[in-house]
């Protein structure tokens, strides 16, 4: 998805980066899709859970280590 982000990633040796956009939010190295409905999307990251809520949610791209979450984008929250 973002070449460069990745390479800075290997580079800078990131354990996960989050990107937040208008209507996106790009997730580098999660563990677990936990939750996903319309409203809620739960995601494990090693060492904690990223709780996304929003409206008309939904995976955009996904591979094994990224996740592109499309939606309107409520709160995000950090819960260890």
């Amino acid at each position: 998805m973002h070449i460069i982000k990745n390479i800075q990633n290997f580079l800078l040796d990131q354990d996960y980066y989050i990107d937040i956009f208008n209507n996106f939010i790009h997730v580098y190295d999660y563990q677990e899709l936990i939750t996903l409905t319309d409203k809620l999307i739960e995601l494990k990251l090693k060492e904690f859970k990223l709780i996304i809520e929003g409206k008309e949610l939904s995976i955009s791209n996904m591979d094994n280590k990224e996740i592109l979450i499309k939606g309107v984008l409520d709160s995000l929250r950090f819960v260890r």
